[in-house]
C-alpha cells in the first residue's frame, strides 16, 4: 500500500502519533522558535500532516516530496495554503540535491518494507546534511508478516535471512528468530535504524542524532515504527543540557532517549459517548488495574470480539494516551 492511498485522517493510532510529534514539537519550541523551521514530508494526496502543523505551530515553510506525479496533482488541488512548495521527485534524489539551511524538521514517512535499505541510507544523508537543533522523523513498516516467507517450521528462519538482506551493511547485530516476532520486530528495526546512523547517532563527535521518541502503532492493518530525534552538538555539553532544561522533554511521558524499546499506541474504537464517559474518569488512580477500571466506571468492555483481555489492555493504553485521541465528526457541507 502507498502512502498516496491511505486515508491518515480516519486512523486513530497513527492521528495520536501524529498528535505526539506536534506536542514533541511543542516542546523543542521551548528552546528554539519553532515556528521559523522548515517542514520537509511527505505529503500524500491531502496534505493532512502539513494542516497540522501549520495549524498547531503556525510554521509557514513547507515543502513536500512526491514521487508520484498523479498524487502531485492531487496535492496540487488539495493545497490549503500556497506557501507549500510541491516537489515531483524520490525522496533520494531531493535529500542528495537538497542543501538545507535555517532550521528544519524533516518527516521520512515510509510505507515500503521492501526498500528499507534505501530509507536506512536515505536517513543517514538526511541527518549528515541537517544541523544544530533540526529534526529528523522516520516511519517504517514493522510488520514482519511483510518480509514473507511461507507458514511453517523454518518460517522464522526465513525471515530473519530476508531481514538480513534487506539491512545489508545496516546490520551491526547477529539477527535471531525472536527478532522477527511480532513483539520484537519493532525494536530490531529501532536497533538497525542505530546501527545505520552510526557515529551520528553518538556522542562521539561533534553533531550528533539524539534520539527523543519511539512509538509502534498499527495502521489500517500494518505495524509501524516511528522514531523522532534532534540534532545536537556533544562538544557543546552546555548547549545540550541546556536544550533538555528548557525543552523538559525528560518529563514528557512519551520520552525515549536511550534507544530503549519503543512505546505502543494501541487504542480501541470508540464512539463519541463512550470516549466522554471514559474521559469523565481520567486520569485514573494509579493504583487500580486502568483496564478493569474503565470497563467498571463505562459498565461494559468495549469489545467488538471475545478477546475481553486484549480491549482491557487497549483501554490500559487509552489512558496513557486518552488527551491525544483524535476526535472525528461527521460534517455536512
Amino acid at each position: 500500500m502507498s502512502g498516496g492511498s491511505i486515508a491518515y485522517h480516519l486512523r486513530e493510532n497513527k492521528a495520536i502519533e501524529r498528535n505526539l510529534f506536534v506536542d514533541l514539537l511543542a516542546r523543542i519550541g521551548r528552546v528554539e522558535n519553532i515556528s521559523d523551521y522548515t517542514y520537509t514530508g511527505f505529503g500524500g494526496p491531502f496534505l493532512e500532516d502539513f494542516k497540522t502543523l501549520h495549524s498547531a505551530l503556525r510554521i509557514a515553510k513547507m515543502i513536500s516530496i512526491e514521487a508520484d506525479g498523479n498524487v502531485c496533482k492531487r496535492q496540487e488541488f488539495n493545497s490549503p495554503a500556497q506557501f507549500i512548495q510541491l516537489k515531483n521527485e524520490t525522496s533520494g534524489d531531493f535529500l542528495r540535491a537538497h542543501e538545507f539551511s535555517g532550521r528544519n524538521i524533516v518527516w521520512l514517512d515510509y510505507t515500503s518494507p521492501s526498500d528499507l535499505y534505501v530509507q536506512l541510507s536515505e536517513l543517514r544523508t538526511l541527518v549528515g546534511k541537517l544541523g544544530c537543533f533540526d529534526v529528523a522523523k522516520i516511519t517504517l513498516n514493522a510488520n514482519p508478516a511483510a518480509l514473507g516467507g511461507t507458514p511453517g517450521l523454518n518460517l522464522h528462519t526465513t525471515r530473519v535471512k530476508i531481514l538480513a538482506d534487506r539491512l545489508g551493511d545496516h546490520c551491526k547485530q547477529v539477527l535471531e528468530e525472536d527478532d522477527v516476532l511480532p513483539s520484537n520486530y519493532p525494536s530490531t528495526l529501532l536497533h538497525a535504524i542505530h546501527g545505520a546512523l552510526g557515529s551520528l547517532a553518538t556522542r562521539a563527535s561533534g553533531e550528533y542524532f539524539q534520539i527523543l521518541s519511539a512509538f509502534v502503532y498499527k495502521d489500517g492493518g500494518h505495524q509501524m515504527l516511528t522514531v523522532t530525534g534532534i540534532v545536537l552538538n556533544a562538544k557543546e555539553s552546555a548547549v545540550v543540557d541546556d536544550f533538555f532544561d528548557k525543552s523538559r522533554v525528560k518529563h514528557w511521558p512519551f520520552h525515549n532517549i536511550d534507544w530503549t524499546a519503543p512505546l505502543e499506541i494501541s487504542v480501541p474504537s470508540l464512539s463519541t459517548k463512550e470516549r466522554i464517559t471514559l474521559d469523565s474518569a481520567l486520569p485514573a488512580p494509579e493504583a487500580v488495574n486502568w483496564g478493569d477500571y474503565l470497563c467498571d466506571h463505562l459498565g461494559y468492555c468495549p469489545s467488538e470480539t471475545t478477546n475481553v483481555q486484549a480491549i482491557k489492555d487497549q483501554l490500559v493504553n487509552y489512558a496513557k494516551f486518552y488527551r491525544a485521541y483524535p476526535l472525528f465528526s461527521r460534517v455536512v457541507l
